[in-house]
């Protein structure tokens, strides 16, 4: 049959298949090389006497079998892989089949839809077919995505569209084109061959426009890849297949042509057929319909007209420097070649159209050949119906592996999109300006999504060649978090009342929603039950509970109240229910439950606790919450906690509390009676004994309980915490009570191997873990020598781990190693691994020094990945310090005066070096070496800036980086110091963010971190100001070099000569040197204003977990820093003795207004320069600030008569 532009039922498009798995593909997709070519000459796979005419469809499998269907025999053949002949033939009820593919299973999806309005699904055997879907005609194009969709080509209604094969539903949704014909990007003029990558971008041969179109996922606004709208591109004529190879180089069918071209890197390329003529040669087609690849990279053809199936044998595929022949043509065509020596240089782009001989002479650079990045998502992919399920009320995030597959460019850029799954994946959502979606990474916050099924996908896509692009997506479903039922305020869990008042219990207004900023209480149903706590159980009916507004009576275990007067409900919705006065006895202890059902989804439930014990007399109600929400999660009667975190407590008098006298806190620890459900609880008697030392605070309204009462005390699971106001006539109790949450358990881990290089890739395998709440994720930590100085180097969702190590040692140096196994509630369980022996890869570092943008250590710094990323930052960084610590050592015994090369560290005893001539050529060697490394850390320290930050394990790695790329302060240019300062700031900002929703344990570890940072950056910045450390060829020449905005900039400072003259001194070396200091200054200034915001965040994260007599000290050889919060009346004369050399005493008449201060007090190596700088270049600095409750400094000036 003839296919004529009047008739839109007599061609066909390979259609691949993937069904049932979110990898496997039953069909073949070879790797080819840039120079691939083939045979020009065909060789007849199979003719008009096996297939009859007009062969509609061609498909082969992974396995290499074939299968064939011709339009006019209504049959599908097979042959078997190496087989000749076909070795079934099947028809099913087959009438004018257009179009065919072949599941992993086997199954034949075919089109049977011009006179049964279908596609069908035939069994290997091809003796039942079942609907697979229900079509308005026939399908010229069929797909099957990896999530099970199918597709289809409506060729009469000029669109595309899908159906899940999972759906219990016949819809079918419309994925391209809008139902009428036409040539905008959003219509379609008779498609036909159809191909969805593993990105589920659809590919349409859009025939009655002459083009091929990409339509992205969830667009339906298309993008021309090839033919008519597409400069540069070929010219086609009424293309009607389309097919991808791995590396996305696209192969399209040219119906009226003749022809079939390649899109790759080196352009539009014509591979067979290229005359242009129609004919039976086997050079020639006469009217190709579709195409198909075996798995050796052979090229098969329906060839419609000459009946037949054409097979273009593979020639050449070697990645060998290939230069082609030149290539003569003699079609009318527009074809573009691209003209290139290096891929990391422009591509000159040439565009020609001839309807003569052109020859085109194309070299192939194929051994630094590019091709797309692999993209890997942790956590590992999911498909829409099974997607990863997270809670609104949770944060999460992935990470991407980012494999980029070209030697001559490492530039990428990232973009993730989102996109709601409510019908098709296709209504892509805008979320917060705040979530970074252009990084690797992509950290999205709680409650920033409602419910539902989510696509998330990644973009990645070459810089330098944007043609090379992947796509890799995951599948999120966000679900309800349920809620937290409290009948009183903040989930206290006993209270204390007085015999003649109301108790009023108010689930609806106290209770919580975790995934809403409030609860609202008309969504949910409300039942009450009570119990005499310690005699008797609920009242219940044959296991069934009775409400306190039912008649039933249980005679086992009678009901609190005696008769319905003695209670009511407080609204319609029964949210609220008030307890009358005296309708409950004095001297007895009640426990009340609600249970909570959501109206409208009754899986959704909750139930709440609380203890009322009866007094006499009137008693004040007292509430205790937890400061750290997130550290007590409420678990029926009890709150969750974590034994190596710490408690912060609070309390507050609900009603008037004016006359308070004291406030006292006690312990206690518990033991369950199972057959009564009644919990014993004996009195802590070591309060005393660890008072400020375990408990602090324990006479104020807050109460803070270190993680070393749950540590040291391991046999004990319950725990509770009662605070005890006395007022003038009576006293008032309430307590919360706690469990102990239990770490991951019955898991290993181990490394392998157990000795290497610092460019080894080391194995960590943590395999078997369990915990109830789910594993949440493995973070790794090392120390040499001081295991309190343990620092991150990897962090990961996954139980294996790949990581390089680093060493503190020239020479060989033992490297001790602990893996966090962190639950979903954070508790962690500590595991340590064998210690392994680590040495220098001096080649790698002296290739680092060398040759500054080496390949191989570009290529994962490139990666995106901050694992990588900060594991090799760590890794040479730390190997630098050590290089630096050499040199000054050389310099030193080569005369050099240290006082001028470097700055002595805190606690470092100063050496007494005797003056005498330095050495020239050491003093040369010196200044190269140290200039060298400032160069290499200056090129590392820039790669910080793009590690995206994200939960509290992204800030305690990158705080531990960036606290060994600024330590050799010596060797920090400006842009080193000021991209640290930056970075350490912004890492701040987001410890303080989220320092209410962390452990106590990381605020330090992250503050510890940043604090010697900024104080190196500090350091680094006055030290060449003081005239300490040598100023750095890379300051010098960038402040002397001209600006780049010299011409336009008027104003600008660097070109006004007496900003930089010593007086009369006009001379170029007086005016360089003073130019560079100029920029130091400005520099400066920038940074302690810097250091001083970060400084006061990380005082504020810290403060928030901090009480009374609580003192966090960081105490290294960069910064000492103190932090205690005190009261104010213990403040006068008040002697403050930071480290061995420094003191400070508190004016006796020392008063304030607050009832509690902080005292934050600091030292440095080196003191700020200023305008005497000779007299303050030899000292260091200390600091002492009085900080409010709100983290404002107060001032208290000192005097004659009152000394600091």
């Amino acid at each position: 049959m003839m296919f004529t532009r009047g008739d839109l039922r007599s061609w066909w498009i390979i259609l691949p298949v993937m069904i049932g798995s979110a990898t496997a593909i039953s069909y073949n997709q070879p790797k080819f090389c840039p120079n691939v070519t083939w045979s020009a000459n065909a060789t007849t796979f199979a003719g008009s006497g096996v297939i009859g005419t007009q062969p509609s469809a061609l498909f082969i499998d992974a396995n290499n079998t074939v299968y064939v269907t011709s339009y006019s025999n209504n049959k599908i053949m097979v042959w078997p892989k190496g087989s000749s002949s076909p070795s079934k033939t099947m028809s099913a009820g087959l009438k004018n089949s257009y179009t065919m593919f072949v599941t992993i299973s086997g199954d034949i999806i075919v089109d049977n839809g011009d006179t049964h309005g279908r596609v069908e699904r035939l069994l290997p055997n091809g003796t039942k077919s079942t609907p697979a879907m229900y079509v308005s005609s026939y399908c010229i194009g069929l797909f099957v995505d990896v999530n099970d969709t199918i597709y289809c080509s409506l060729a009469k209604m000029h669109e595309v569209i899908k159906r899940s094969l999972g759906s219990n539903s016949n819809t079918t949704t419309v994925v391209a084109g809008t139902g009428n014909k036409g040539a905008s990007l959003s219509r379609l003029n008779t498609p036909g061959g159809i191909f969805v990558d593993v990105n589920f971008d659809l590919y349409v041969a859009d025939s009655g426009n002459s083009r091929v179109q990409r339509f992205r996922f969830g667009q339906l606004n298309a993008t021309t890849v090839a033919g008519a709208g597409l400069n540069g591109s070929v010219t086609l004529d009424f293309p009607t297949g389309v097919i991808l190879d791995t590396d996305k180089n696209l192969y399209i069918v040219d119906y009226y042509g003749n022809r079939v071209f390649r899109s790759g890197l080196d352009g539009f390329r014509c591979l067979v057929g290229c005359s242009g003529k129609n004919g039976s040669g086997p050079t020639e087609f006469y009217f190709p319909i579709t195409i198909a690849f075996d798995s050796y990279g052979n090229i098969f053809v329906a060839d419609e007209q000459n009946n037949r199936i054409q097979k273009f044998d593979l020639m050449t595929n070697s990645c060998d420097p290939t230069t082609l022949a030149p290539t003569t043509t003699q079609y009318q065509t527009q074809y573009t070649t691209y003209n290139q020596t290096t891929l990391i240089s422009s591509i000159e782009q040439t565009s020609t159209t001839t309807t003569t001989t052109s020859t085109a002479f194309r070299t192939i650079i194929s051994n630094q050949s590019c091709f797309s990045p692999n993209v890997t998502i942790i956590p590992a992919a999911s498909t829409l119906n099974s997607p990863m399920q997270i809670r609104r009320s949770q944060d999460f995030y992935f990470i991407s592996l980012i494999k980029i597959n070209c030697n001559q460019s490492f530039s990428i850029s990232t973009k993730w999109t989102v996109s709601n799954c409510t019908s098709t994946c296709s209504n892509q959502v805008q979320i917060d300006d705040k979530v970074l979606t252009t990084s690797s990474e992509l950290y999205i916050p709680a409650r920033t999504l409602p419910y539902g099924t989510y696509l998330f996908q990644l973009s990645v896509i070459m810089l330098d060649i944007p043609q090379l692009e992947t796509t890799s997506s995951v599948y999120v479903d966000i679900t309800p978090s349920g809620i937290t039922a409290n009948l009183v305020q903040y989930g206290t869990s006993m209270i204390t009342i007085g015999y003649n008042q109301d108790l009023l219990l108010d689930p609806g207004s106290y209770s919580i929603d975790m995934d809403e900023p409030y609860f609202n209480a008309t969504n949910w149903k409300y039942k009450y039950y009570c119990r005499i706590y310690g005699q008797y159980n609920f009242p219940n009916l044959q296991g069934s509970l009775i409400t306190i507004d039912n008649p039933l009576i249980d005679p086992l275990n009678p009901s609190c109240l005696s008769n319905k007067t003695a209670w009511k409900f407080g609204n319609s919705i029964n949210s609220v229910i008030i307890l009358l006065s005296q309708s409950l006895q004095a001297n007895r202890t009640y426990q009340f439950m609600v249970y909570m059902e959501n109206r409208k989804n009754s899986s959704l439930q909750a139930t709440g606790y609380l203890l009322v014990k009866v007094e006499h007399t009137p008693r004040q109600m007292i509430v205790i919450g937890c400061i750290i929400q997130t550290v007590c999660i409420p678990n029926l009667e009890f709150q969750l906690v974590n034994p190596t975190t710490q408690v912060a407590l609070f309390s507050a008098c609900s009603s008037n509390c004016s006359t308070i006298v004291n406030i006292t806190w006690n312990v206690y620890f518990g033991s369950m009676n199972s057959s009564s459900n009644v919990t014993k609880w004996t009195l802590f008697n070591q309060t005393d004994v660890y008072e400020n030392i375990w408990f602090f605070g324990r006479y104020t309204g807050n109460f803070t309980s270190t993680s070393q009462l749950f540590l040291m005390n391991p046999q004990v699971s319950l725990w509770r915490f009662e605070v005890v106001y006395q007022f003038l006539f009576e006293s008032s109790a309430s307590t919360l009570n706690f469990v102990i949450n239990q770490a991951p358990s019955n898991g290993s881990c181990s490394i392998s191997p157990l000795n290497g290089a610092t460019t080894t890739l080391f194995t960590v395998a943590c395999p078997d873990w369990f915990d109830e709440d789910g594993i949440k994720d493995y973070s790794l930590y090392y120390w040499t020598s001081d295991s309190t100085k343990r620092s991150m180097i990897a962090f990961s969702l996954l139980s294996t781990l790949e990581v390089r190590l680093p060493t503190s040692d020239l020479n060989a140096s033992v490297v001790h190693l602990i893996v966090l196994v962190r639950d979903k509630l954070d508790c962690v369980q500590e595991v340590n691994l064998t210690s392994v022996t680590i040495i220098q890869d001096l080649s790698a570092v002296n290739d680092l020094l060398n040759n500054i943008k080496s390949n191989s250590l570009v290529r994962l710094l490139s990666s995106s990945n901050q694992n990588i990323v900060g594991q090799v930052l760590n890794s040479f960084s730390q190997q630098l310090n050590q290089f630096n610590q050499q040199n000054l050592d050389h310099a030193l015994s080569n005369n050099i005066p240290l006082a001028t090369i470097s700055i002595s560290q805190l606690g470092e005893q100063r050496l007494q070096q005797t003056i005498s001539s330095a050495n020239s050529s050491a003093t040369i060697d010196f200044k190269n070496n140290l200039n060298r490394q400032a160069n290499v850390r200056e090129y590392l320290m820039n790669f910080t800036d793009n590690l995206p930050i994200t939960t509290s394990n992204s800030i305690l790695f990158q705080s531990s980086i960036l606290s060994q790329l600024t330590q050799s302060t010596n060797q920090l240019t400006r842009s080193s110091a000021l991209i640290a300062s930056n970075k350490c700031y912004q890492l701040a900002v987001r410890l303080n963010a989220i320092s209410i929703q962390i452990s106590y344990e990381d605020a330090q570890l992250a503050a510890d971190q940043l604090t010697q940072c900024v104080s190196n950056v500090q350091t680094a910045i006055n030290g060449a100001l003081q005239e300490r450390i040598a100023v750095l060829d890379m300051d010098y020449s960038r402040a002397n070099g001209f600006p780049a905005d010299y011409d336009t900039d008027l104003d600008s400072a660097w070109s006004n000569p007496k900003l930089f003259a010593g007086g009369n001194d006009f001379s170029t070396e007086t005016m360089e040197r003073n130019r560079n200091l100029f920029y130091q200054k400005q520099i400066q200034n920038q940074i302690n204003q810097q250091t001083k915001q970060t400084l006061a965040l990380l005082t504020s994260a810290l403060h928030n977990h901090m009480n009374i007599a609580q003192n966090f000290t960081i105490n290294s050889s960069s910064v000492f820093m103190s932090l205690q919060i005190t009261n104010t009346q213990s403040l006068s004369n008040q002697i403050i003795k930071p480290i061995a050399s420094a003191l400070i005493q508190l004016p006796s008449n020392f008063t304030s207004s607050e009832s509690s201060v902080s005292l934050r007090s600091i030292v440095q190596p080196l003191a700020p320069a200023d305008q005497s700088y000779s007299y303050t270049n030899l000292s260091t600095t200390i600091s002492l600030s009085i900080l409010d409750q709100n983290g404002n400094e107060l001032s208290y000036p000192a005097s004659s008569n009152n000394p600091y």
